[in-house]
């Protein structure tokens, strides 16, 4: 009501004024939230929120006009914002963004969520005050709770009714039309992203029907930012659904004594950026949450993409340059764009990159992957492991429900397959001197749930664009899976194509199409090749490591008298070998760069999503972690 009356009776700069009573409002009445816990008060701060307040008035008194402050007034009365012109997006955005702020009572729980609320396109949302729900953790319990709720003027929030809508091809003539090759993780993300930005677009999959496969997928905080930027509803489908991780401790363990080599925390560059937490979630749960929000009109299943050809506008029949896709079944079709989101083994990049050896590489590695009935004694603390050994290495993680998703890397040459119908027992025998914690993994493991498969990789280039053709996802970084980020860069993909080609205009001519795509390939390939560096660098270190001078030593000293021997009496001493030294100054000196960069590093740009607070045993599960529990004690090189 304030708001409303002080824009109607202000002259000269109405919304200066009352952007500054907004702020003053809000900052007295948000900025420290009573949370009640387990009968004790506490105070938290709201941390961005300010900002993104601040941010916000900033841009309304940069933009705005006597008549938007008189809107802006009448729809914060109504407690709802009015649609607006297409040509006035952006300005809705803003004023949306600050009239849907209200205050957030918290009570009791662990579910209970402050959220600053996020801006939608028209086009996607029929509510441009976009409350985020609770997050909840798979197979843990909950305590009672209350959902928090959001008051303005006493009168309830209205409901959510948010959902990513995509305009019909002809409704919008000026924007390309996409054809995407595959339905993967990345094909979808795309399909989304095109979707949400009403660019007209058809994906076509070879499967005639999705269904269940694989385990687990880690999806980095960086993955579920660019899904927010693409589609909220998604995303808090995602993340109701996930097991969080990232808010435990992770790390790297010595395969044979089960000690931590080092510790790292996840939350932080979380919480620098105001992200979401890291999180595990059935891949095919994640494959029907993305295919059930693309319009079935818009997929097509049982086709693959066999090759291409692009038509010049001289050669084109009605004046206009396109591409014609053809299938394996002989069928055709045309559009302005193909998205090769077809795979490691794409049949669109061997048509793109025609020169040199493009097949994928062998990274000297099997993997067997299983998920079991088992969970640690103190899961509430810990995430995920990477055991580390010599030629081999272990990488365990908790998946909720009680259950955890284990991978078992051995080196050794491609194309050698487990027959033998023993595979756990082979296994057992495998790291039959490792800690008592990996091989009660594979004892809780049955045996026709383990699963084998080579590791392959492609080597990072930096064109993924010829012509009106982008490689995305796997066909266009397929990476080791050591840094858990193939799915994430596959999404980062699809957000950043969408965004350049929502720039196109088709009624200019076809020539803003290579520029998008140029554009995209600028802001994807370094990013992408340099986490496709530190992927492959993690398996590297497995193959040097010795915990102890002696330890597995190389296989040329059983042909020198005495050499055995005496490296085994060596070991007995336990003298840390000084590439493990090396290794771990290293690692902790560069770990939180890293870690930062990943997560903090993303495509999304400020003005599709907001950043939020993460307040523990609120927004967030609260651990029951020590303060020192990332902690390395001793001489980096030395710590335990």
């Amino acid at each position: 009501k304030m708001l409303g009356s002080s824009t109607e009776r202000t002259s000269g700069s109405p919304l200066l004024w009352t952007a500054t009573r907004v702020f003053w409002t809000l900052g007295a009445s948000i900025t420290r939230t009573r949370v009640e816990e387990g009968g004790a008060n506490r105070s938290v701060s709201s941390c961005s929120f300010e900002r993104a307040v601040t941010r916000r008035i900033s841009l309304v008194e940069k933009q705005g006009s006597k008549e938007e402050g008189k809107m802006l007034g009448s729809s914060t009365k109504r407690g709802m914002t009015r649609r607006l012109p297409s040509s006035t997006t952006r300005m809705r955005m803003r004023m949306a963004s600050v009239a849907s702020e209200r205050r957030v009572l918290v009570s009791t729980t662990t579910s209970s969520v402050m959220r600053i609320p996020h801006s939608h396109d028209a086009s996607s949302s029929s509510s441009s005050s976009s409350w985020r729900r609770r997050k909840r953790v798979v197979g843990r319990p909950r305590p009672p709770h209350q959902a928090a709720r959001a008051v303005l003027d006493g009168a309830p929030p209205a409901a959510d009714t948010s959902s990513s809508s995509c305009l019909d091809s002809d409704s919008d003539s000026g924007k390309p039309r996409v054809i995407i090759a595959g339905g993967g993780i990345g094909g979808l993300c795309a399909a989304l992203a095109l979707q949400s930005k009403g660019i007209p677009f058809t994906l076509y999959e070879k499967v005639k029907e999705y269904k269940p496969f694989g385990g687990p997928i880690q999806l980095q905080c960086n993955a579920l930012e660019s899904l927010e930027a693409i589609d909220m509803s998604v995303a808090r489908q995602i993340m109701d659904l996930g097991t969080i991780t990232g808010d435990r401790i992770n790390g790297l363990l010595d395969g044979k004594t089960g000690e931590w080599y080092l510790r790292f925390d996840t939350r932080k560059p979380a919480l620098k950026k105001g992200l979401p937490l890291t999180l595990v979630l059935n891949r095919y749960v994640l494959l029907d949450i993305l295919k059930g929000a693309v319009k079935p009109e818009s997929m097509t299943l049982g086709k693959r993409v066999e090759s291409y050809e692009e038509v010049s506008a001289e050669d084109s029949p009605t004046g206009k340059a396109f591409v014609e896709v053809r299938f394996d079944d002989g069928s055709k079709t045309i559009g302005d764009v193909i998205v090769a989101a077809d795979g490691i083994n794409s049949t669109v990049r061997k048509q793109v990159r025609t020169r040199g050896n493009d097949e994928a590489t062998y990274s000297g590695y099997t993997c067997y992957t299983a998920t079991c009935d088992f969970e640690l004694e103190d899961v509430e603390k810990i995430g995920y492991q990477v055991y580390l050994g010599n030629g081999q290495y272990f990488v365990a993680s908790d998946v909720g429900e009680g259950k955890t998703q284990w991978y078992a890397f051995k080196a050794q040459e491609p194309g050698i397959k487990d027959e033998s119908g023993d595979v756990r027992g082979n296994l057992l025998e495998l790291f039959k001197d490792w800690s008592a914690d990996v091989r009660a993994r594979f004892e809780a493991t049955l045996e026709e749930d383990i699963e084998q498969r080579d590791i392959y990789d492609r080597r990072p280039v930096f064109n993924w664009v010829k012509g009106k053709v982008a490689l995305l996802g796997d066909s266009a970084h397929s990476m080791q899976p050591n840094m858990g980020q193939g799915g994430c860069q596959a999404i980062e993909d699809g957000y950043v194509l969408a965004d350049v080609l929502s720039r196109c205009n088709m009624e200019e001519g076809d020539g803003c199409i290579q520029q998008a795509l140029n554009e995209y390939g600028r802001r994807r390939c370094a990013r992408a090749a340099s986490i496709h560096g530190f992927a492959r660098s993690a398996a590297l270190m497995t193959t040097t490591w010795r915990p102890y001078l002696g330890s597995d030593p190389y296989s040329f000293y059983s042909y020198i008298p005495g050499a055995m021997q005496f490296w085994s009496a060596l070991e007995k001493l336990k003298i840390p070998h000084p590439g493990k030294v090396i290794g771990q100054v290293m690692m902790m000196v560069s770990i939180d760069l890293i870690l930062e960069y990943i997560a903090c590093g993303g495509p999304v740009s400020e003005e599709d999503r907001v950043k939020y607070c993460q307040v523990p045993g609120v927004g967030v599960p609260k651990r029951d972690l020590p303060k020192d529990a990332f902690k390395m004690n001793g001489i980096p090189g030395f710590a335990e």
